[in-house]
Formats: C-alpha cells, structure tokens, sequence
C-alpha cells in the first residue's frame, strides 16, 4: 500500500501475465495444445490458443468428477461442512481479487477496475449466499395418516455440466457453481473459448480453498464439439447454460438425444425502457446511457429498446446524447477505462450490421453508428430514432451471448 493508503494502481502490462493454459480435471492443471486462436479485444492482438477438448477429455472431466463424489461423499457430508468450505473458497477468491481480475481484463470485455470493485466482489458474495443454502433447502414431511410417515427426500443430482458466457466470466462461473457445489453436486464447467482463463484459476482457488479435487472441473473448447460432447454426456445428470437463444435451442436438441434430463437456460434478451413526461429527466437519462454503455451493451439486461412519452422525446434524447458522446474507449488493463470493447472483430461486425439494416429500413442515427477508432473492437455507443416494430425481427438478438 502507498502511504496514502490507497491501493497500488491496478493497471498493467498486458503482456506479462501468466495464464493457466489447459484443462482443469481432477484437482490439476492438463497441458494441451492449442486450436482456437485467441485475440485480446482492446488491441486486436493474439496472444493464445485455446484448448479445444473433445469427447474422450469430456469424458475424463465428467469420470473424475464421478470419482470425486464418490471418494469425498460431498453429497453426503454435513451440509454446514460444504458452507464452510464454499465460504473459504469465497474468502480466497476475495483475497485473490487482483491476480484474478487481470487474467480477466487481458482477454474480456471487463475493465479491471470494475472486475475488482463488482465482478469479483459479487462472485464471493454469490458463493456465500448460495452456500448458505446448503442447510437451509432439503427434505419435507407431507400429510399423512397416523399410522403413516410421508416424506419427500432431496437429493444432489450428481454431475451437472455448466456452460458460461463470454461478457461475465468470472461472475457467471460463481453463479452455476455456487449452487450446485452447495446442494451436493460435482460440475464440469466449459467456460467460453474467448474467456477461459480467469475461470480455471477459480478452479485452481477452490481445491487451494479445502474443496476435494474434482469436484470442479474445467474443459475448454467451443461449442458445437466441446459443448456437444458435455450436454450430451449420459453421465452429466443436469445442464446449465446462459448464452444465446439459438446456442440454447442446440442444447435442448443435443440433450434429448440422450435422454431428458433437467436443463436451465439463460438465454439472450432485449428489455425495453419506458420513460413518462413526469419522470426526473436527468435521472433517466444517465440510467438510460449507462445501461446500453456498461460493458459497451453486452449483457442481457442491458435495456437496449427505448419507449418515451411523445411529449418529453426531444429533451430526453438530448440529455441521452449528451452523455453518449462523452463516452471514451479505454484498453480493459487501464484502471481509468469505463468503456469497454466489443468481444470480437465478428461480433463487431454483427453489430455493425444490425445498426446499418435498422437505418436502412428508416431509422435515424443520431448518434455513432459505426466503429470507434481505436486499435481494438470498440464501438460507438449508437441511438437511432424514428423506428418501427418491423425493421429487422433478427434485431432482437442484438444482446445475445454465445
């Protein structure tokens, strides 16, 4: 700490952090090859190669966490026993808040200032909360006769296979895992290809925290043949998915293949904002642009549609501009940065293509509408008028994630 007691500044040099390349399976880190090239959203650059598992590393990941609940009888132990390891878990990812944040900031769309003071933040508090749970959540009596005991057991699942999106990494991890850890599960988790590695150094921290190795366990690799491979696994016993509409569609369609088997989907959104003439106007406004620029759009509560009251549309949309064209792109290793970049070049240009077919179709771009200049994949924060219900039905997966 300075003598100022302030914190050391949380910049850095994206180029001298060490990543945990690999897969995570059975409490260690496996080595492997990489296939899928990985660029670094702020500057466009490559810096790594993601693993890419296929079916027989999925079925390692899926054996070992088979062999995990079985040697430590996580789903049998006293639930107070698996509160306390989350919560030391919880405690550690807190303590590790810096390293983790930078892994994160190198290849994601999250600043690292804002990874410090939320993400990470509400990762902890996620995997307490759910930890809390673990006593608390179980077994019911029913109504019966006298001469009668009616009683409905609740019982872990066994393996759940959980897949992660590429704008929350960190926090979407904490998410699926905190739940299920606590209700007695082991997961095999496959973070998105674009943003790995700060998931497997969490993986790393739980087994460092007290959690038996193999309870979590990480494999990388895309969609179709990583992600195919985990829901498709006769032995993962739930699945667990946030990213888009269409990717959730595939899953349900992968799933059924093997047989039903529970499934929760978080899929993509466009959530409207109404506005009324006697709103605070200023108020609204700064909501208004702060919700489509944090993470430069990329989540699915961004509320990207805006519905205003005929009367107050010139003066709100004014005040909506104004902070729009304040905004400044930064690189997500500045501690200064407030604005981030898009995940991909492709991604990008899916953006770009929403927006240009909306003005095509009759809408008034009042402000951005194309690409920042700026070495990475950033974006201008855009606000057209005049549209209607019809342009682009496609439009409205803007928001998703993949």
């Amino acid at each position: 700490m300075p003598p100022s007691g302030l914190p050391m500044s949380l910049s850095f040099d994206p180029d001298t952090i060490p990543l945990p390349v690999g897969h995570f399976i059975g409490g260690e880190l496996i080595s492997a090859e990489g296939a899928i090239e990985m660029r670094r959203p702020s500057d466009g650059k490559s810096y790594a190669a993601c693993p890419a598992a296929g079916a027989d590393m999925v079925d390692r990941a899926v054996e070992s966490a088979k062999a995990a609940l079985k040697a430590s009888n996580w789903g049998g132990v006293r639930p107070r026993e698996r509160t306390k390891a989350l919560q030391a878990w919880a405690d550690l990812i807190e303590a590790e808040a810096e390293t983790l944040a930078r892994i994160e900031a190198l290849c994601s769309t999250r600043p690292v200032g804002q990874l410090v003071a939320g993400d990470i933040a509400v990762t902890a508090e996620q995997i307490r909360f759910f930890a809390e749970f673990a006593d608390k959540e179980g077994s019911e009596l029913v109504p019966t006769d006298d001469a009668s005991l009616g009683m409905i057991i609740s019982e872990p699942y066994g393996v759940v296979g959980a897949i992660t999106p590429w704008n929350f990494p960190i926090s979407m991890a904490g998410w699926k895992l905190g739940p299920a850890l606590a209700a007695g599960n082991a997961v095999v988790l496959k973070p998105s290809e674009m943003t790995p590695f700060s998931t497997l150094y969490m993986a790393q921290l739980a087994v460092r925290a007290g959690l038996p190795a193999g309870l979590i366990n990480v494999v990388l690799g895309d969609g179709p043949t990583t992600g195919g491979a985990l829901t498709g696994h006769p032995d993962i016993a739930k699945v667990s998915f946030t990213g888009s509409t269409r990717a959730g569609s595939a899953i349900m369609e992968n799933v059924a293949r093997t047989g039903v088997k529970p499934m929760t989907l978080e899929l993509g959104g466009k959530s409207p904002q109404i506005v009324f003439a006697d709103a605070d106007l200023e108020k609204a406004a700064a909501a208004i642009a702060g919700s489509v620029t944090f993470n430069a759009g990329q989540a699915c509560v961004a509320a990207t549609r805006l519905i205003v009251e005929r009367s107050v549309t010139d003066r709100l949309t004014a005040a909506i501009l104004q902070r729009m064209k304040a905004v400044r792109p930064g690189a997500t290793w500045d501690e200064a940065t407030q604005y981030s970049p898009i995940i991909s070049e492709r991604q990008r240009a899916r953006v770009d293509g929403i927006v240009q077919a909306a003005v095509a179709a009759g809408g008034e771009c009042l402000t951005g509408g194309g690409a920042m200049e700026h070495s990475g994949y950033f974006y201008q924060p855009t606000l057209i008028a005049n549209v209607v219900q019809e342009i682009r039905r496609s439009s409205k997966k803007s928001s998703d994630r993949s």
